[in-house]
């Protein structure tokens, strides 16, 4: 960006619309945790059956929430690190935003049918989407010093190493899901652990 050019938005406006997109994404991934119908009169048995069928869902849950709570706080930082949002970097929030309203129909889709290549690969495709606009992101900020200042060097480190990892293990999941749909979205743990082995 050219100094002294004009922003193409308010990043506080960003901000809210960012903040905005990931609470509704978030809020509406419960949606798909519901029982099926048991009729007029069940037992505790078949309410305990009914909760335990759940368990696939609940971890598909467990983990788009997980993911998203992830790339918002990566959005999160990148974003007060941002001294000007320029026409690219709106561009690019916009897309990842598209992205992340999508999340609630891909873990819907992975919920129902995880252990079908068609439903594993849309679901980790999906995940590989947003983790390519946030390397995208990274390589954008990190060619131009003067966009983006960072509190510490160590922070644009950890955000550099967390887009590569994130990268790699979503195309890692994708790539398996057509050889151990549902298994795939292991490959993903990597990504959830990569804080604590940062702290350890």
């Amino acid at each position: 960006m050219k100094p002294g050019a004009a922003p193409a938005i308010e990043k506080g406006r960003l901000a809210g619309l960012q903040d905005g997109a990931y609470s509704i994404a978030m809020t509406l991934l419960v949606l798909d945790l519901k029982l099926p119908a048991l009729g007029v009169q069940f037992g505790d048995a078949a309410l305990w059956s009914a909760l335990i069928a759940l368990w696939p869902k609940l971890l598909t849950w467990l983990l788009s929430f997980w993911v998203l709570a992830l790339f918002w706080a990566a959005d999160a930082r990148t974003l007060a690190a941002v001294e000007v949002i320029d026409g690219f970097l709106l561009r690019l929030g916009l897309l990842r935003l598209a992205l992340v309203s999508l999340v609630p129909f891909s873990t819907t889709l992975i919920g129902e049918h995880g252990d079908r290549v068609p439903a594993a690969a849309v679901y980790a495709a999906h995940l590989l989407a947003l983790a390519a606009t946030q390397a995208v992101r990274h390589g954008y900020l990190h060619r131009r010093p003067a966009v983006a200042c960072w509190p510490d060097p160590s922070v644009a480190a950890d955000a550099a190493l967390q887009a590569r990892v994130t990268l790699v293990c979503a195309a890692v999941a994708f790539g398996f899901a057509f050889v151990a749909p549902g298994y795939n979205m292991f490959a993903l743990l990597p990504v959830l652990l990569l804080r604590l082995f940062r702290r350890r």
